[in-house]
This record gives structure tokens, C-alpha cells and sequence, in this order.
């Protein structure tokens, strides 16, 4: 067919294309890869993963073991560099989700009964174009939780897909999915959002349930869930970044739940709601080209009429992680996206077999060189897809030279004084002082205390446990009293803003000093 006509002459197994989007996005995302803490692509919850992993804690809701485990294991080979260690377990887990991805799009297209040859180097190619759009690229090259999430969502969706239509879902089957799910919410709770797609999927496939494959899923999604109860031994060895203190059960709930961020989802204006609808198309565009939307927007077309199961799935998971994107009131929600872009991936390659299907007959129609002629351009265009992807985000993905979240906790250690107290407020500068504090071990002497935690009891606690110096006038008051906290630490340490707050400060004078602010008493 199509792509058999060049490939076959190549003396490879066919199956070499599933791996190559993974190796060459590999590749690229090494070259671009953060050499150390970074604040790029909405990076900064980083310091607060490494910082947990480092010291056995809990990071910021809801939690992530599964992602601690994986990554506490990993940190082990990179003891000298922990945070380039972050950002290569990133890159890691997205180009193995490409390669579960392409498996995927094969699948699919061997079902459509195309040749091996055709469907393998047709996934392998738009796999890549997906994994060098903007939306992936920059999760690949940071520390974060998303790198891994791609990859739980892209083994689910693999694990569905190679189920045949009408087939009876067997007892291993099932346990494999739901074993894939419930470790894979223990890294992102948004994975729950696939779901309603693999139910879709299963009904308008008439797909058989057996009372053993039930049991798979149930039992395979619980013994997942149980990744869990790390939490709670960690939370009980008392690091220094302890979210929630998750102790007992419903601190592990208030951690888990995210009931911090809450009041984020579908937390927006609605005013902004056709801003964010156009941001939406954009992304949209920008992580498939528009050959390939077009391609996607074709594929949803046919499989609508030939294929219901996969067209359900497609649509229904693109509808959900659009609804929660769209919905979640935070500057990064545009990465609750890219499960969608898996999902369009696959229609992607249906329309790009059906189109060049029928071009081939086209230019079988009218002799060989038509024929030829349709080959070639058919899989250069194809091709090329990938390569304006790489060319067109490289500058604004590569962060190979960004060190200025590092070099800022490096500076601020630098001008602090002896037995300092910092007061941070928001992410950034909060987890980048604290991994290079307590997850590097640099400047004991320091504390570190951020000013809208404080208002938590688990944190209050945890700052007493960790530097009982810091004398806290009524840790258990309702609210506390910072500023009280404040008057009493200043008059035996030097006290730093890392960065200049309002209320309850807003009467203070602060001085300069290098990336600090050192907080001088207001006159009587």
C-alpha cells in the first residue's frame, strides 16, 4: 500500500517506526532539557516534588506517590544532580508514552486491515508530531507530574483499544486496566477523567463483561489505590515539606481531596470563558499542525460512521479534559489537555491511512508515475510534519541554559545573615529555597517560612518540629497572628522577604539585598 511501496525496500523490521518517535523525541527533548531547578513552562511546583522525594516527604495536594516512588528510585542514579535527574525522568516517561501511543494508533489501523508496514510507520510518524507539539515538549524538560501522567493515560488507552470489537474482555484484561488505573491516579487524579472514554468505548463496542473481568477491574483499580498509604509513612517520619500532615484519615482526605484548590474548578469568570475557548483552538492547532487537525477533524468523520466504538472514545475523552481545562481556574490548566491530544492522535492516523488510501487509487488509475508521484508526496508531507513541529517550538522549548530558579536560592543563602528567617508567599521562590534547603542540605542555619501556609495547623507544626528557635507565640490560634510571629523573631535574627507582599506587611520597610528584602521595624 501507501507507505509499503518506499518502506518495505529498507531491510528493518516494520515495527522499528513504533520506536523511532520515541527515540528521536527522546533525543530532542535531552538537548533541551533543564540542566538544573527551573521556573520555565509553569515549572515551579518542581522544588516542591524534589524536595519531597529527597527528604521522604509530602508534597503539595493531592499528594502524587505513585510519582514520589518513581521518582524517589530514579533520584538514586543522580545523587549529585537531583534535580537534572527530575528532568530526565521526565523526558523518560514522555517518550515512553509516545511509544504506547504509537502502539495504539497501529493497532487501530490494523484493525482497518491495513499492512503492517503502512500502519506501523503512519502511527510512528504522527506520534511524533503530537510529541514535538508545545504542550508535551515542555512537560518532557521539567520537573513535574505530567510527563507520567501521559504515559499512565497513554497505556490506558492502549490497554482499551487492543480489546477487539465484540470480543468478551477477559479476566487479565481487565486486571491489567484496572491496575493501570488505580496506580495511575496515585500520580494524577485527572486520569479518572478516561473512564467515561473506556466505558463509551466498551458499550458501543459491545464489549462482554464476565464476572472475572468486573472483579479485575475492581480489584486491579484498589490494589492500585493502596499507593496511597505512602502518605501516610511518610507523613509520619515528620520531613520538613509535609502537605497535610496525612497522618490519619482525614488529613489524608483534606491532602488527597485537594480541598485547598477547590475553589479553583470552574473557578473563572465567565467573562473569560470565550478567551479561553480561543486558547483552547489555538493549542489545538499548535500541538497538531493543521494538516494534521485536518487529518483528525476527517478521522472523526469516517470513524463515525465505520468505527462508533473508537469515535465515542475519541470524543468523549476530548470533551471531558477540555471541560476540566477550560474550567480549572489556574494559568497551567492548558496541560489537562494533552490527554486529548492522544485521543485526536488516533484520528489522525485513521484519516491519514483513508486519505492516502484513496490517493493511491487515484494514482493507480492513471499509471505509475501517478502512482509514484503519490507515494512520494503523500509520505514527504507526512514527514515533514514532525520536522516543522521540532523547528517551530525548539527555541521556545529549550531550557538547556535556564538556571535562574537555582542560581536564585544560591544568591539568597549568599546575602543572608546568620540564623536568618525568609518569609516567601508565593510558589516560586517557597520551593525553590526549600529544595536547595532542605533537599540539597544548603544553609541549615536558615528557616523558612511561607506566609499564606501559616495559616494551616499541619504547617504551624511542622515549622515547630523543624526550627523550634522560631518562637510561635500560639501555634494553634485561630487565625495566627504572623505579624506577632514576626515582632518576636526580630528582635534576635535578621528577617528577608523573598519577595514584596502586602498585608499583614504593608507598614514594614524593606531593604534590598541582592534577590531578598531585608525587613527593617517600622518607626515609632
Amino acid at each position: 500500500m501507501i507507505m509499503s511501496r518506499i518502506i518495505r525496500h529498507i531491510n528493518v523490521s516494520p515495527r522499528i517506526w513504533l520506536v523511532v518517535p520515541s527515540l528521536v523525541s527522546f533525543a530532542i527533548y535531552r538537548a533541551t532539557l533543564a540542566p538544573d531547578l527551573t521556573w520555565a513552562h509553569h515549572g515551579a511546583d518542581g522544588g516542591d516534588l524534589l524536595t519531597a522525594a529527597l527528604t521522604g516527604g509530602v508534597p503539595h495536594p493531592s499528594g502524587y506517590p505513585t510519582y514520589l516512588l518513581f521518582l524517589r528510585g530514579f533520584l538514586t542514579l543522580f545523587s549529585d544532580a537531583p534535580a537534572f535527574g527530575g528532568n530526565l525522568f521526565s523526558a523518560l516517561s514522555m517518550s515512553l508514552a509516545l511509544f504506547f501511543t504509537a502502539l495504539s494508533c497501529a493497532k487501530v489501523l490494523k484493525d482497518l486491515s491495513a499492512p503492517t508496514t503502512a500502519s506501523c510507520f503512519i502511527a510512528g510518524v504522527v506520534t511524533a508530531i503530537i510529541g514535538l507539539g508545545s504542550t508535551l515538549w515542555s512537560q518532557a524538560v521539567i520537573t513535574e507530574v505530567y510527563g507520567l501522567h501521559v504515559l499512565f493515560t497513554a497505556l490506558l488507552l492502549y490497554l482499551t483499544v487492543r480489546i477487539k470489537r465484540g470480543a468478551s474482555m477477559g479476566g487479565r484484561d481487565a486486571l491489567w486496566i484496572g491496575l493501570a488505573l488505580g496506580v495511575g491516579l496515585g500520580n494524577h487524579l485527572s486520569l479518572i477523567l478516561t473512564v467515561p472514554a473506556i466505558i463509551v468505548y466498551a458499550w458501543l463496542c459491545r464489549l462482554r463483561l464476565s464476572r472475572w473481568a468486573l472483579l479485575g477491574l475492581i480489584g486491579g483499580s484498589a490494589l492500585g489505590l493502596t499507593v496511597y498509604g505512602y502518605l501516610v509513612y511518610a507523613a509520619r517520619s515528620n520531613p520538613p515539606v509535609n502537605w497535610g500532615d496525612p497522618r490519619d484519615l482525614p488529613r489524608l482526605w483534606w491532602l488527597v481531596s485537594g480541598r485547598v484548590y477547590q475553589p479553583l474548578v470552574f473557578g473563572f469568570p465567565l467573562v473569560w470563558l470565550p478567551r479561553r475557548l480561543s486558547s483552547w483552538a489555538s493549542l489545538l492547532l499548535d500541538n497538531l499542525t493543521l494538516p494534521g487537525l485536518a487529518l483528525a477533524l476527517f478521522g472523526l468523520w469516517w470513524t463515525q460512521i465505520r468505527h462508533r466504538g473508537l469515535f465515542g472514545m475519541v470524543v468523549t475523552q476530548a470533551a471531558m479534559f477540555s471541560v476540566y481545562a477550560l474550567g480549572y481556574d489556574t494559568a497551567d490548566s492548558y496541560v489537562y489537555l494533552i490527554p486529548m491530544y492522544l485521543a485526536f492522535a488516533l484520528m489522525m492516523t485513521v484519516g491519514a491511512w483513508v486519505v492516502g488510501t484513496e490517493a493511491l487509487r487515484w494514482g493507480e488509475a492513471h499509471g505509475a508515475a501517478a502512482c509514484r508521484l503519490v507515494v512520494i508526496g503523500l509520505t514527504s508531507a507526512l514527514v515533514a510534519l514532525p520536522v516543522v513541529q521540532a523547528w517551530r517550538h525548539w527555541g521556545e522549548m529549550d531550557v538547556s541554559g535556564d538556571r535562574e530558579a537555582i542560581e536564585f536560592a544560591k544568591e539568597a543563602f549568599a546575602v543572608a545573615e546568620p540564623n536568618a528567617l525568609i518569609i516567601t508567599a508565593t510558589d516560586q521562590p517557597t520551593f525553590a529555597l526549600w529544595y536547595a534547603r532542605y533537599g540539597l542540605g544548603m544553609r541549615p542555619d536558615v528557616a523558612i517560612v511561607n506566609l499564606n501556609l501559616y495559616a494551616f495547623d499541619w504547617y504551624r507544626d511542622t515549622i515547630a518540629r523543624w526550627h523550634p528557635d522560631i518562637v510561635l507565640m500560639d501555634r494553634y490560634a485561630h487565625p495566627p497572628d504572623f505579624e506577632e510571629l514576626l515582632q518576636v523573631n526580630m528582635e534576635v535574627r535578621p528577617v528577608y522577604l523573598a519577595e514584596l507582599v502586602a498585608s499583614p506587611l504593608g507598614h514594614y520597610s524593606a531593604l534590598r539585598k541582592g534577590p531578598l528584602y531585608r525587613l527593617l521595624s517600622p518607626e515609632p
